[in-house]
Protein backbone atom coordinates (compact mmCIF):
# COMPACT_ATOMS: atom_id res chain seq x y z
CA UNK A 1 0.00 0.00 0.00
CA UNK A 2 1.66 3.22 -1.17
CA UNK A 3 1.00 6.18 1.10
CA UNK A 4 3.98 8.52 0.70
CA UNK A 5 6.29 9.95 -1.93
CA UNK A 6 9.26 8.47 -0.06
CA UNK A 7 11.73 9.20 -2.86
CA UNK A 8 10.80 12.90 -2.93
CA UNK A 9 10.94 13.17 0.86
CA UNK A 10 14.28 11.36 0.97
CA UNK A 11 15.81 13.65 -1.65
CA UNK A 12 14.62 16.72 0.22
CA UNK A 13 15.91 15.34 3.52
CA UNK A 14 19.32 14.70 1.96
CA UNK A 15 19.43 18.28 0.64
CA UNK A 16 18.60 19.64 4.12
CA UNK A 17 21.39 17.57 5.66
CA UNK A 18 23.89 18.80 3.09
CA UNK A 19 22.73 22.40 3.56
CA UNK A 20 23.56 21.88 7.25
CA UNK A 21 27.06 20.72 6.18
CA UNK A 22 26.58 17.37 7.92
CA UNK A 23 27.67 13.94 6.76
CA UNK A 24 25.65 10.83 7.56
CA UNK A 25 28.31 9.77 10.05
CA UNK A 26 28.15 13.18 11.77
CA UNK A 27 24.38 12.77 12.11
CA UNK A 28 24.96 9.39 13.75
CA UNK A 29 27.56 10.77 16.16
CA UNK A 30 25.25 13.66 17.17
CA UNK A 31 21.82 12.06 17.56
CA UNK A 32 22.41 8.31 17.20
CA UNK A 33 20.50 7.76 13.94
CA UNK A 34 22.61 5.13 12.18
CA UNK A 35 24.18 5.80 8.81
CA UNK A 36 22.35 2.82 7.31
CA UNK A 37 18.97 4.06 8.59
CA UNK A 38 19.59 7.57 7.29
CA UNK A 39 20.81 6.25 3.94
CA UNK A 40 17.67 4.12 3.54
CA UNK A 41 15.43 7.07 4.42
CA UNK A 42 17.24 9.43 2.06
CA UNK A 43 16.92 6.89 -0.77
CA UNK A 44 13.17 6.51 -0.18
CA UNK A 45 13.40 2.89 0.89
CA UNK A 46 11.69 3.05 4.30
CA UNK A 47 9.09 5.03 6.21
CA UNK A 48 10.95 6.82 9.04
CA UNK A 49 9.96 6.26 12.66
CA UNK A 50 8.42 9.16 14.57
CA UNK A 51 11.29 9.37 17.06
CA UNK A 52 13.77 9.50 14.16
CA UNK A 53 11.86 12.45 12.67
CA UNK A 54 11.93 14.19 16.05
CA UNK A 55 15.71 13.74 16.42
CA UNK A 56 16.31 14.98 12.88
CA UNK A 57 14.05 17.98 13.53
CA UNK A 58 16.16 18.94 16.54
CA UNK A 59 19.42 18.53 14.63
CA UNK A 60 18.36 20.24 11.40
CA UNK A 61 16.34 22.91 13.23
CA UNK A 62 13.38 22.28 10.95
CA UNK A 63 10.05 20.51 11.53
CA UNK A 64 10.96 17.34 9.64
CA UNK A 65 7.82 15.53 10.87
CA UNK A 66 5.62 18.15 9.17
CA UNK A 67 7.81 17.97 6.06
CA UNK A 68 7.26 14.22 5.99
CA UNK A 69 3.49 14.61 6.28
CA UNK A 70 3.59 16.91 3.26
CA UNK A 71 5.02 14.01 1.26
CA UNK A 72 1.77 12.10 1.62
CA UNK A 73 0.17 11.18 -1.69
CA UNK A 74 -2.40 13.46 -3.27
CA UNK A 75 -5.34 11.47 -1.90
CA UNK A 76 -4.48 12.67 1.60
CA UNK A 77 -5.72 16.09 0.52
CA UNK A 78 -9.11 14.81 1.61
CA UNK A 79 -8.05 15.78 5.12
CA UNK A 80 -5.53 18.63 5.24
CA UNK A 81 -6.99 22.11 5.01
CA UNK A 82 -10.32 21.00 3.57
CA UNK A 83 -12.38 23.19 5.92
CA UNK A 84 -10.64 26.42 5.00
CA UNK A 85 -10.47 25.55 1.31
CA UNK A 86 -14.14 24.65 0.95
CA UNK A 87 -15.41 27.51 3.08
CA UNK A 88 -13.39 30.08 1.16
CA UNK A 89 -14.76 28.81 -2.14
CA UNK A 90 -18.34 28.71 -0.89
CA UNK A 91 -18.13 32.08 0.90
CA UNK A 92 -16.81 33.73 -2.28
CA UNK A 93 -19.33 31.84 -4.41
CA UNK A 94 -16.38 30.66 -6.48
CA UNK A 95 -17.66 27.47 -8.03
CA UNK A 96 -14.98 27.60 -10.70
CA UNK A 97 -12.51 26.65 -7.95
CA UNK A 98 -14.80 23.80 -6.92
CA UNK A 99 -14.54 22.54 -10.48
CA UNK A 100 -10.75 22.75 -10.24
CA UNK A 101 -10.82 20.64 -7.08
CA UNK A 102 -13.00 18.02 -8.79
CA UNK A 103 -10.63 17.99 -11.79
CA UNK A 104 -7.62 17.62 -9.49
CA UNK A 105 -9.20 14.65 -7.73
CA UNK A 106 -10.02 13.01 -11.06
CA UNK A 107 -6.40 13.50 -12.10
CA UNK A 108 -5.19 11.90 -8.87
CA UNK A 109 -7.48 8.91 -9.34
CA UNK A 110 -6.35 8.43 -12.94
CA UNK A 111 -2.63 9.06 -12.31
CA UNK A 112 -0.85 5.80 -11.61
CA UNK A 113 1.79 7.48 -9.43
CA UNK A 114 -0.75 9.27 -7.22
CA UNK A 115 -3.69 6.89 -7.28
CA UNK A 116 -4.23 5.16 -3.91
CA UNK A 117 -3.28 1.50 -4.08
CA UNK A 118 -5.60 0.58 -1.23
CA UNK A 119 -9.39 0.59 -1.67
CA UNK A 120 -9.93 2.32 1.67
CA UNK A 121 -7.95 5.39 0.59
CA UNK A 122 -9.41 5.33 -2.90
CA UNK A 123 -12.91 5.39 -1.42
CA UNK A 124 -11.94 8.29 0.86
CA UNK A 125 -10.77 10.23 -2.18
CA UNK A 126 -13.92 9.43 -4.15
CA UNK A 127 -16.01 10.43 -1.13
CA UNK A 128 -14.26 13.79 -1.00
CA UNK A 129 -15.04 14.25 -4.71
CA UNK A 130 -18.70 13.43 -3.98
CA UNK A 131 -18.72 15.96 -1.15
CA UNK A 132 -17.42 18.73 -3.39
CA UNK A 133 -19.95 17.85 -6.11
CA UNK A 134 -22.79 17.83 -3.56
CA UNK A 135 -21.70 21.21 -2.18
CA UNK A 136 -21.59 22.61 -5.72
CA UNK A 137 -25.06 21.31 -6.53
CA UNK A 138 -26.51 22.40 -3.19
CA UNK A 139 -25.17 25.94 -3.48
CA UNK A 140 -26.20 26.51 -7.09
CA UNK A 141 -29.84 25.41 -6.90
CA UNK A 142 -32.88 27.26 -5.55
CA UNK A 143 -33.11 26.96 -1.75
CA UNK A 144 -36.68 25.68 -1.72
CA UNK A 145 -38.26 22.64 -0.11
CA UNK A 146 -38.08 19.44 -2.15
CA UNK A 147 -39.56 16.29 -0.70
CA UNK A 148 -37.51 13.16 -1.44
CA UNK A 149 -34.61 15.45 -2.30
CA UNK A 150 -32.25 13.61 -4.69
CA UNK A 151 -29.27 15.13 -2.87
CA UNK A 152 -30.21 13.13 0.22
CA UNK A 153 -29.71 9.89 -1.70
CA UNK A 154 -26.39 11.17 -3.07
CA UNK A 155 -25.26 11.88 0.48
CA UNK A 156 -26.16 8.34 1.56
CA UNK A 157 -24.31 6.87 -1.44
CA UNK A 158 -21.24 8.97 -0.61
CA UNK A 159 -21.30 7.87 3.02
CA UNK A 160 -21.50 4.21 2.01
CA UNK A 161 -18.14 4.56 0.25
CA UNK A 162 -16.50 4.47 3.69
CA UNK A 163 -19.28 3.01 5.87
CA UNK A 164 -20.63 0.04 3.94
CA UNK A 165 -23.80 -0.44 5.96
CA UNK A 166 -24.50 3.26 6.55
CA UNK A 167 -28.03 3.99 7.72
CA UNK A 168 -29.24 7.24 9.28
CA UNK A 169 -31.03 5.29 12.00
CA UNK A 170 -27.70 3.82 13.16
CA UNK A 171 -25.79 7.11 13.08
CA UNK A 172 -24.92 7.02 16.76
CA UNK A 173 -23.00 3.76 16.34
CA UNK A 174 -20.60 5.02 13.66
CA UNK A 175 -17.21 6.68 14.00
CA UNK A 176 -17.28 9.64 11.60
CA UNK A 177 -14.42 11.53 9.97
CA UNK A 178 -14.38 15.15 8.79
CA UNK A 179 -15.92 14.48 5.38
CA UNK A 180 -18.64 12.21 6.76
CA UNK A 181 -19.65 14.81 9.33
CA UNK A 182 -19.67 17.49 6.63
CA UNK A 183 -21.95 15.35 4.49
CA UNK A 184 -24.31 14.82 7.44
CA UNK A 185 -24.47 18.56 8.10
CA UNK A 186 -25.66 19.09 4.52
CA UNK A 187 -28.22 16.34 5.14
CA UNK A 188 -29.44 18.28 8.20
CA UNK A 189 -29.71 21.52 6.22
CA UNK A 190 -31.86 19.71 3.65
CA UNK A 191 -34.04 18.38 6.46
CA UNK A 192 -34.30 21.90 7.86
CA UNK A 193 -35.30 23.35 4.48
CA UNK A 194 -38.05 20.73 4.27
CA UNK A 195 -39.26 21.71 7.77
CA UNK A 196 -38.23 18.39 9.34
CA UNK A 197 -36.79 20.20 12.35
CA UNK A 198 -37.10 17.40 14.89
CA UNK A 199 -35.24 15.00 12.61
CA UNK A 200 -32.55 17.59 11.91
CA UNK A 201 -32.11 18.35 15.61
CA UNK A 202 -31.84 14.68 16.50
CA UNK A 203 -29.06 14.17 13.96
CA UNK A 204 -27.35 17.45 14.88
CA UNK A 205 -27.21 16.49 18.57
CA UNK A 206 -25.42 13.24 17.63
CA UNK A 207 -23.04 15.13 15.33
CA UNK A 208 -22.32 17.67 18.06
CA UNK A 209 -21.27 14.96 20.51
CA UNK A 210 -19.10 13.16 17.95
CA UNK A 211 -17.49 16.35 16.62
CA UNK A 212 -16.74 17.64 20.12
CA UNK A 213 -14.79 14.45 20.80
CA UNK A 214 -12.90 14.81 17.52
CA UNK A 215 -12.13 18.44 18.32
CA UNK A 216 -10.18 17.38 21.40
CA UNK A 217 -7.60 15.85 19.06
CA UNK A 218 -7.90 17.82 15.81
CA UNK A 219 -8.52 21.58 15.80
CA UNK A 220 -9.72 21.69 12.20
CA UNK A 221 -13.04 20.31 13.49
CA UNK A 222 -13.77 23.76 14.97
CA UNK A 223 -15.40 24.87 11.72
CA UNK A 224 -17.76 21.89 11.84
CA UNK A 225 -18.68 22.66 15.45
CA UNK A 226 -19.67 26.19 14.43
CA UNK A 227 -21.80 24.86 11.58
CA UNK A 228 -23.54 22.38 13.86
CA UNK A 229 -24.25 25.01 16.53
CA UNK A 230 -25.62 27.37 13.90
CA UNK A 231 -27.98 24.77 12.45
CA UNK A 232 -29.18 23.82 15.93
CA UNK A 233 -29.89 27.48 16.73
CA UNK A 234 -31.68 27.98 13.42
CA UNK A 235 -33.87 24.90 13.88
CA UNK A 236 -34.91 26.14 17.31
CA UNK A 237 -35.61 29.58 15.81
CA UNK A 238 -37.95 28.05 13.23
CA UNK A 239 -39.75 26.23 16.04
CA UNK A 240 -40.10 29.44 18.09
CA UNK A 241 -38.03 27.89 20.89
CA UNK A 242 -36.21 31.13 21.61
CA UNK A 243 -34.65 30.22 24.96
CA UNK A 244 -32.98 27.26 23.27
CA UNK A 245 -31.81 29.54 20.45
CA UNK A 246 -30.08 31.71 23.05
CA UNK A 247 -28.54 28.67 24.75
CA UNK A 248 -27.20 27.26 21.46
CA UNK A 249 -25.89 30.68 20.42
CA UNK A 250 -24.20 31.19 23.79
CA UNK A 251 -22.47 27.80 23.50
CA UNK A 252 -21.07 28.82 20.12
CA UNK A 253 -20.05 32.28 21.35
CA UNK A 254 -18.17 30.76 24.29
CA UNK A 255 -16.41 28.36 21.94
CA UNK A 256 -15.54 31.24 19.61
CA UNK A 257 -14.07 33.30 22.45
CA UNK A 258 -12.15 30.40 23.97
CA UNK A 259 -10.54 29.57 20.62
CA UNK A 260 -9.98 33.15 19.54
CA UNK A 261 -11.87 32.48 16.32
CA UNK A 262 -14.38 35.24 15.59
CA UNK A 263 -15.17 34.31 11.98
CA UNK A 264 -18.80 33.31 12.70
CA UNK A 265 -19.41 35.17 15.95
CA UNK A 266 -21.57 37.71 14.12
CA UNK A 267 -23.97 34.93 12.98
CA UNK A 268 -24.55 33.79 16.56
CA UNK A 269 -24.90 37.35 17.85
CA UNK A 270 -27.53 37.98 15.16
CA UNK A 271 -29.42 34.79 16.00
CA UNK A 272 -29.29 35.58 19.74
CA UNK A 273 -30.53 39.13 19.15
CA UNK A 274 -33.53 37.89 17.17
CA UNK A 275 -34.38 35.39 19.93
CA UNK A 276 -34.18 38.11 22.59
CA UNK A 277 -36.56 40.25 20.53
CA UNK A 278 -39.10 37.43 20.37
CA UNK A 279 -38.84 37.07 24.14
CA UNK A 280 -39.65 40.80 24.40
CA UNK A 281 -36.20 41.56 25.83
CA UNK A 282 -35.83 44.49 23.48
CA UNK A 283 -33.05 46.38 25.26
CA UNK A 284 -30.85 43.28 25.34
CA UNK A 285 -31.66 42.54 21.72
CA UNK A 286 -30.70 46.06 20.65
CA UNK A 287 -27.42 45.85 22.55
CA UNK A 288 -26.48 42.54 20.95
CA UNK A 289 -27.34 43.51 17.36
CA UNK A 290 -25.35 46.74 17.71
CA UNK A 291 -22.38 44.72 18.94
CA UNK A 292 -22.83 42.41 15.96
CA UNK A 293 -22.90 45.27 13.42
CA UNK A 294 -19.86 46.97 14.97
CA UNK A 295 -17.95 43.69 14.83
CA UNK A 296 -18.78 43.22 11.14
CA UNK A 297 -17.64 46.74 10.30
CA UNK A 298 -14.37 46.23 12.19
CA UNK A 299 -13.87 43.04 10.19
CA UNK A 300 -14.45 45.05 7.00
CA UNK A 301 -17.69 43.27 6.13
CA UNK A 302 -19.83 46.37 5.75
CA UNK A 303 -22.19 44.70 3.24
CA UNK A 304 -23.30 42.08 5.75
CA UNK A 305 -23.50 44.72 8.48
CA UNK A 306 -25.87 46.73 6.27
CA UNK A 307 -27.92 43.60 5.55
CA UNK A 308 -28.31 42.81 9.25
CA UNK A 309 -29.28 46.40 9.95
CA UNK A 310 -31.89 46.34 7.17
CA UNK A 311 -33.38 43.07 8.46
CA UNK A 312 -33.84 44.57 11.92
CA UNK A 313 -35.19 47.86 10.58
CA UNK A 314 -37.71 46.03 8.37
CA UNK A 315 -38.74 43.16 10.67
CA UNK A 316 -37.99 44.02 14.29
CA UNK A 317 -37.06 47.54 15.37
CA UNK A 318 -35.05 50.49 14.02
CA UNK A 319 -31.32 50.56 14.69
CA UNK A 320 -29.64 53.92 15.06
Amino acid sequence: MKLYHLDQFGAELRKIRMDCNLSQSEVYKTIGVSEDTLRRIEHGLVIPRLDTLEYLSALYKLDIATLFLKSRLGHHYVHGDIAETLNTMIYNNNFQELELVITAIKHTVENENDRPTDQLFLNKLLQFKSLVEIIREFNTRPSSAVENDPLTEKIIVALRLTINDFNIDNLESYILNFIEIRLMIIYCVIQRINNHFDNALEVLSILLAKTTLKFEYERNYLDLLFKIHFNIAYCYHRQDMHEKVISASNDALKLSQSMGDYSLMHAFLFRKSVALFHLNRIDESAEIIKECIIMLKIMGNTNLADQYKKVFNDMYFPIE
